[in-house]
C-alpha cells in the first residue's frame, strides 16, 4: 500500500515532466548562462554601496568594497586558471560578495586551491600595506591593511560558510555526518554572534544556515543512492536531456522536498537543487595523501595568518595631538604610538602638516634613537640616527622632500653616498616617501 501510495503521489510531476518541467528547467539552464558576470558584479556592486552607505562613512565603505573586490577576484582568478565555466562575481547586500562557477571535473584539490585563493592574497596584500603605510603616513592605507588583514584571516577560520569552512568541507565530503555536524556548528557560531552583537542580519544568516546544512544532508543522501546504483551526469545540461535519469533523480528529489511540486512547482528551487545533486555527483573526492596533504597545507596557512594579523592588529598605531610652551611660545605636535609605546614625535603646523624638529625613540625607552625636520610636510635638512649608546650612525641629507646623499659611520669614519649611487630598493624606498609628501598628522582620525 505504501509503494502504490508513492507512486501515485509522484505520478502528477512525472506526467508533467515532459510537458512542463523539462521546458522550464530549460529555460533556466538558459538564463543562466546569459546573465553576464560583468552585469552581474556592476548592478550588485551598486546594491551593496547602496545598502552600506547607510551605517557607514563613504571611504569605509569604498575600503571595505574595495577588500571584497580583492578577496573575490582571487577567487575569479583562480577558477578561471583551473577552467571553471561560467564564472561570475556578486556583492550581497549586508553580507559581503561571492563568486560562482562550474567545473565539469571538480576535484577537492581544485576546490581547495580556489577556497584559499581569495584569503591568501587579501593576506600577504594586507602586510604589504601595513609596511606601505610607514613609508606613506597615509591613514587610508593603514586602514585597508586592517580592513585587509580582519577580513581575510576571518575567513580562514574552519566555520562554515567562510572560505575555511569550505576547504575542511570539501575534503570531508563522503563523510555525511560529519558534514552536518560541522555546518550546524557553524551556524550555531552566527546565531550565537548575531546575539551577542545585536546585529538581526548575522542571526538570519546563522538561521539560513541551519536550513541549508540540513538541505545539503538531504541532497547528498540522494546524490550517494544514486552513484551506488551507478547513475552520473557531468552538467545540469546532461541531466535535463536525459529524461531516463532524470525521472529518477526527480522521483527521489520529490521524496525528500515534495513542497516543491504540490501545489504548485517551484521550477527555480527544483532546478537548484538538481544542480547541487549533479555538482555532488561528479564531484572527485581527495584520496588519503592528498587529503592530508591538504589539511597540513591549510593548518600551516590558517596559523601563519592568524599569527601575522595579531602581531599587525597588536601593533595599535595612534597618533596623540598634544601642545607644549617653547620660549614662550604654545607649539603644538603629535606623539605616535605603537604597542602601547611612545615611538617619535612631530612638530605641526597651523595646517597639520609636520614642521620643524621631531624625534624618535628607542622601543621601550626614552633613547633617542633619531633626530629629523620638517617644513610644511617636507622632508629638509638633515637626518641624524643613533644607536642605543646615543652615537650617531647614519645621517641623510634632504632638500625640500629629495634625498640628497647618505653617510654612514664605518670603521670610525664617514662614508657618504650620492642618492643616484643608492641600490634600486632604497631608491624605490625613497621615492614612495617623496611622492607621498607632504605629510600630515592623522591624528584627527584617532579621535574619532
Amino acid at each position: 500500500m505504501e509503494a502504490d501510495q508513492t507512486m501515485n503521489d509522484t505520478k502528477e510531476p512525472m506526467e508533467n515532466l515532459q510537458s512542463e518541467l523539462i521546458p522550464e528547467l530549460r529555460n533556466i539552464q538558459g538564463s543562466e548562462s546569459k546573465f553576464g558576470s560583468l552585469t552581474l558584479l556592476i548592478v550588485t556592486l551598486i546594491i551593496f554601496f547602496s545598502a552600506g552607505i547607510i551605517s557607514v562613512k563613504w571611504q569605509e565603505i569604498l575600503i571595505l568594497i574595495g577588500v571584497l573586490f580583492f578577496h573575490e577576484a582571487g577567487h575569479f582568478l583562480a577558477m578561471k586558471l583551473l577552467k571553471y565555466n561560467d564564472v561570475k562575481m556578486f556583492f550581497i547586500p549586508l553580507i559581503g560578495a561571492a563568486v560562482s562557477g562550474k567545473n565539469e571535473n571538480e576535484t577537492a584539490v581544485k576546490s581547495c586551491i580556489v577556497s584559499f585563493m581569495g584569503p591568501l592574497p587579501g593576506i600577504i596584500l594586507g602586510v604589504i600595506l601595513y609596511f606601505l603605510f610607514g613609508f606613506t603616513k597615509n591613514y587610508y592605507i593603514l586602514k585597508t591593511a586592517q580592513v585587509m588583514l580582519l577580513l581575510n584571516a576571518f575567513n580562514f577560520l574552519p566555520i562554515m560558510p567562510l572560505d575555511g569552512g569550505r576547504y575542511i568541507d570539501v575534503l570531508f565530503i563522503d563523510r555525511r555526518y560529519f558534514r552536518l555536524l560541522f555546518a550546524l556548528l557553524g551556524a550555531s557560531l552566527f546565531i550565537l554572534l548575531g546575539v551577542l552583537a545585536k546585529d538581526i542580519i548575522i542571526g538570519l544568516i546563522g538561521i539560513f544556515l541551519v536550513f541549508s546544512a540540513f538541505s545539503s544532508f538531504k541532497l547528498y543522501g540522494i546524490s550517494k543512492a544514486l552513484k551506488a546504483e551507478g547513475f552520473n551526469a557531468r552538467s545540469i545540461n546532461e541531466l535535463i536531456n536525459n529524461e531516463n535519469l532524470l525521472k529518477i533523480v526527480i522521483h527521489k528529489l520529490y521524496e525528500k522536498y515534495p513542497k516543491l511540486f504540490k501545489p504548485k512547482m517551484v521550477y527555480r528551487a527544483i532546478f537548484n537543487q538538481l544542480t547541487t545533486i549533479v555538482d555532488t555527483l561528479k564531484f572527485v573526492p581527495a584520496r588519503i595523501v592528498s587529503k592530508s596533504a591538504l589539511l597540513i597545507i591549510y593548518v600551516v596557512m590558517v596559523l601563519s595568518s592568524m599569527g601575522v594579523t595579531f602581531f599587525f592588529m597588536a601593533m595599535d598605531y595612534k597618533e596623540v595631538a598634544k601642545t607644549e610652551i617653547v620660549n614662550g611660545t604654545k607649539r603644538a605636535y603629535v606623539e605616535l604610538y605603537l604597542f602601547g609605546e611612545k615611538r617619535s614625535k612631530y612638530s605641526l603646523n597651523d595646517s597639520l602638516f609636520y614642521h620643524g624638529e621631531g624625534v624618535a625613540y628607542w622601543s621601550g625607552s626614552e633613547t633617542v634613537s633619531d633626530i629629523f625636520y620638517y617644513s610644511d610636510g617636507y622632508r629638509t635638512g638633515e637626518w641624524t640616527k643613533f644607536n642605543n649608546a646615543g652615537e650617531p650612525v647614519e645621517k641623510k641629507v634632504y632638500d625640500r622632500g629629495r634625498l640628497v646623499s647618505v653617510s654612514k659611520m664605518e670603521d670610525g669614519r664617514w662614508i657618504n653616498t650620492n642618492y643616484e649611487d643608492l641600490s634600486i630598493i632604497r631608491k624605490s624606498m625613497e621615492k614612495i616617501q617623496r611622492i607621498s609628501q607632504p605629510f600630515k598628522s592623522n591624528y584627527k582620525h584617532f579621535e574619532e
